[in-house]
């Protein structure tokens, strides 16, 4: 079996991966909110492929990810996909260098990025829409704290899918 007959099977379940972590995100866990919030398990889906597949195919999946996000939530929220796509490079581009694909790698990289995206929300809550620090700060922490808590969950889940379709090229 070649390289590239694995290549569209493995996108197209990485495709329904996400599909399946959006709609927990959206439809179980947001009628379960936790500390105030509901889990962003998009960013970690971003992080969780960029961090496994390199920056330049985690950035084109962050940037799907975060059109479909950014195209399902409605106006407010074209900011996910150049986020998603951020997070998708950063990831990438960590692994090579820095880390190595290992889980705790991914625990770091899926924790710095949900900081940066909750520290950019808690900027344009404070300066565009006029909030006081105090909500503001717990709502960030919370929706952190509750998001973390699913990362293990989703770089395993990631990580089978990679390593069902991986080539002997990458051993």
């Amino acid at each position: 079996m070649r390289n590239t007959d694995r290549t569209l099977p493995k996108w197209l379940t990485y495709a329904g991966a996400f599909f399946l972590c959006f709609f927990f995100e959206r439809c179980i866990f947001n009628r379960f909110p936790l500390w105030g919030a509901i889990p962003m398990l998009v960013p970690l889906t971003a992080a969780a492929v960029g961090f496994l597949e390199g920056a330049m195919p985690g950035s084109v999946f962050g940037v799907t990810a975060g059109l479909f996000s950014a195209l399902t939530l409605g106006p407010g929220h074209a900011r996910f996909i150049w986020c998603d796509c951020a997070i998708g490079i950063l990831c990438g581009a960590t692994v090579n260098k820095a880390l190595g694909r290992t889980f705790h790698g991914y625990l770091l990289c899926a924790a710095g990025s949900l900081g940066a995206l909750e520290g950019m929300e808690l900027l344009l809550r404070l300066f565009f829409d006029d909030q006081e620090a105090g909500p503001v700060l717990a709502t960030a922490g919370g929706e952190f704290a509750y998001s973390v808590l699913f990362a293990p969950v989703i770089y395993l889940f990631f990580w089978g899918i990679y390593r069902r379709f991986r080539s002997d090229l990458e051993f």
